[in-house]
């Protein structure tokens, strides 16, 4: 069994504003589709959606937690090549400045010091994940911060203004095999993650790919699109090796936490 985790001052992300928490856009009226449907009411994506629990049984087997590994290969899959996003003037400007601050000492620690979550997709990326499967909805559950990911596969719309969120707003459907969703209203922090002190504007729209690469290895894909910040979309591919036997631990950061950052990023202890 894997150890619980115990974390307190990972450098990564920054200190956001607050966040609503007005309700949801509702999903369409009546019984829950078998899959969106085009304006002539043909089915948008044809196969089985995961709209009812025997729908689900026919879905891809994304059980057991997903861990990310090292750099190299997983499961016999090779991991893709890093690519390096391409970034208009202006958010290249906001990364040169954040790089010679942190050249003085700053930047080096974020406010996940002090408790703030990993943004999306960060948050993937460090401890295990699992996908829950329910008619109408996959959920995404992070061991980091214990944060969670809701992606509605019930035909609805995307939202187009959407409260702002650490893990952001999905909306996806299944493409045969793949799991394909839209997220947006992601929260705005110079560490969010196009690339870690570059930040995003509010037209940032990040789709993601999710597929069994081989039986035991997971391919998510992000591809990032936001056409203030960069010259192009950035696409990014992850490996997870899946195991059966793992189980999500609580995350609980801010309990007797005496890590911390200041407000230029630099480390601090309380030794109270």
């Amino acid at each position: 069994m894997k150890s619980s985790v115990w974390l307190a001052g990972v450098a990564a992300v920054a200190m956001f504003t607050a966040v609503g928490h007005a309700a949801a856009p509702a999903a369409p009226a009546g019984k829950i589709p078998r899959a969106a449907s085009d304006v002539r009411g043909k089915p948008k994506y044809p196969g089985p959606q995961g709209e009812s629990w025997d729908s689900i049984k026919l879905l891809p087997d994304f059980g057991g937690a997903w861990s990310a590994p090292l750099p190299g290969t997983a499961g016999g899959v090779r991991q893709p090549p890093a690519t390096k996003p391409s970034f208009t003037p202006a958010y290249q400007a906001k990364l040169d400045a954040y790089n010679a601050s942190k050249a003085k000492g700053e930047n080096t620690q974020t406010q996940n010091a002090n408790c703030m979550p990993f943004a999306y997709p960060s948050s993937m990326g460090l401890y295990p994940i699992e996908f829950l499967m329910t008619p109408g909805k996959v959920t995404v559950v992070m061991e980091t911060d214990s944060q969670m990911q809701r992606i509605f596969t019930d035909g609805r719309p995307v939202n187009e203004d959407p409260d702002l969120s650490f893990q952001g707003y999905a909306v996806g459907h299944w493409e045969g095999d793949v799991l394909v969703s839209e997220v947006r209203g992601l929260v705005p922090a110079p560490q969010m993650e196009i690339v870690r002190g570059a930040g995003h504007s509010h037209k940032l729209k990040i789709f993601q790919r999710v597929r069994l690469a081989s039986p035991n290895v997971l391919e998510i894909q992000w591809t990032y699109d936001d056409v203030e910040a960069l010259t192009k979309p950035w696409v990014v591919t992850r490996l997870y090796e899946r195991h059966r036997d793992w189980d999500i631990q609580e995350y609980n950061c801010a309990q007797n936490n005496h890590d911390a950052a200041d407000e230029e990023g630099r480390p601090t202890m309380r030794l109270d």
